[in-house]
């Protein structure tokens, strides 16, 4: 039973419950994610589930108790956004612990002197504080120093609210928790932390992690409708693949009709459901009512527009480079999204890369027009790129970009509102490209947005923003 987290959830949910657990496909995923947090191969784990999906019962009841079977001593500190749902799942724990079939496998027992709910401790040495994201927990640590193998663990479990996503008071205090509270009570850098909850804003507690927190996390991303393997966000990140053919997530709970009726609720369902968050009103752009092609129509010719990372080592600045056509219908046409985060050697490879392709036999002149050049932002890294692109004999332009992101946006609006800017139909950079667009100006990433900027202004002519020096 210890071999699988699958077996032991499935075996004591039956004992506990009285019924069986029903799972999913998903399911199997999550249970084979956490037997990889045991065994040591994973120690950052974050996990996006819609709400009502089983993530509590598998993440944190049975993730505690099995830890408890491991070792007796494991030490645990478990969190959520109130504390009455922490100290719920710590009575859970206990329950799980208590069943007939589980001591009788592992005799574990509670020290009569510390019996309440939001901490009690095994004979053995071990521990479970549970608490409020925003309770104190000065004290007690996670894990066990100098101890070999699985010695407990941080559990987050939705640490905020959705009522309180909007707050930026309440949302910031609880992000800043990682930093002033919760990495402080790891005994060690290699005691796992495992956090599971829906996305709820672009700024919070996961974004927060990824972007800010300088450590190296797994995240497995199971949106409401399965769509494709997806794409590791900004951070630090290895994306854990889910292996889910295309549909819902879980048709037991939300079949395809009962999900259209979720997506009529784009901002809930956004974050929610698809663990994609967007800003709520007042954005610029609707990349949904963006015309679509399928098949790439006539152009008159093609760009590059790149806009380089402010700074190369920055972790989290990124460079983008997009590859544009105009139409001979007038509009302008996304093509490809390159977007990473490179250092001088590989960003040089990776523009000439991207020129080399775009110039290749699958682009022919008569029907989709000359590659005409490279546009690049004369700025910090850009300055290195332009002049190394240059020596290459690729036709660089340099840009000079002397008014602020959001106005030069605006300029851009009503080619996009009117139907002169198209997106393809799929892509696998589409679904990021379309997220960080939506976001523009609140969302906390906008790399994509200088090359839209640059080249829908120049196909699609701005009222008062022109790249003269385009030429």
């Amino acid at each position: 039973m210890l071999a699988s987290h699958q077996v032991f959830t499935t075996k004591f949910f039956l004992e506990k419950e009285g019924q069986p657990f029903s799972v999913a496909a998903f399911h199997r995923v999550i249970f084979y994610t956490l037997d990889r947090v045991f065994t040591g191969e994973i120690k950052r784990l974050i996990i996006n589930v819609p709400p009502g999906y089983g993530k509590t019962e598998l993440a944190v009841v049975n993730f505690i108790a099995r830890g408890f079977a491991i070792n007796p001593r494991a030490r645990f500190i478990h969190a959520s956004y109130a504390q009455a749902l922490a100290l719920d799942n710590s009575s859970k724990v206990k329950d799980v612990i208590g069943l007939e079939g589980y001591q009788a496998h592992w005799p574990v027992r509670m020290r009569a002197d510390t019996n309440a709910k939001g901490l009690w401790r095994t004979t053995e040495g071990g521990h479970l504080r549970a608490a409020a994201a925003g309770e104190p927990i000065t004290g007690f640590r996670a894990g066990i120093l100098a101890e070999p193998g699985f010695t407990g663990a941080l559990v987050i479990d939705d640490p905020l609210k959705p009522d309180d996503a909007s707050s930026d008071t309440t949302r910031k205090f609880i992000n800043a928790r990682w930093e002033n509270t919760f990495k402080s009570r790891l005994a060690h850098e290699d005691v796992p932390v495992i956090v599971i909850m829906q996305r709820l804003h672009v700024d919070d507690f996961v974004a927060h992690l990824l972007e800010n927190s300088g450590e190296h996390w797994h995240l497995l991303r199971l949106p409401v409708l399965i769509e494709g393997p997806g794409e590791a966000p900004a951070g630090d990140v290895t994306l854990v693949p889910h292996g889910l053919p295309d549909g819902p997530l879980w048709a037991q709970k939300h079949t395809l009709a009962q999900i259209a009726t979720l997506q009529a609720a784009p901002h809930v369902y956004a974050g929610q459901y698809a663990q994609e968050p967007t800003v709520a009103g007042g954005n610029l752009f609707k990349p949904g009512l963006m015309p679509r092609y399928v098949d790439v129509p006539r152009l008159l010719w093609r760009a590059i527009y790149v806009d380089t990372a402010q700074k190369t080592k920055e972790r989290n600045d990124y460079t983008v480079l997009e590859h544009w056509g105009a139409g001979a219908d007038g509009k302008a046409y996304l093509l490809d999204v390159v977007r990473g985060r490179f250092e001088a050697p590989e960003l040089e490879s990776t523009a000439k890369t991207l020129w080399d392709r775009c110039r290749g036999s699958e682009w022919p002149v008569e029907r989709f027009g000359h590659l005409r050049k490279m546009a690049i932002e004369d700025k910090v890294s850009g300055t290195g790129l332009i002049q190394s692109l240059a020596r290459k004999s690729v036709p660089v332009i340099a840009l000079q970009r002397d008014r602020d992101k959001y106005t030069r946006a605006l300029d851009v609006v009503p080619s996009a509102v009117t139907g002169l800017v198209v997106l393809p139909e799929s892509a696998p950079w589409l679904k990021a490209f379309e997220s960080e667009l939506a976001a523009f100006p609140d969302g906390s990433f906008d790399d994509q947005v200088d090359p839209f900027v640059d080249a829908v202004s120049e196909i699609c002519g701005a009222p008062s923003y022109t790249l003269a020096n385009l030429g």
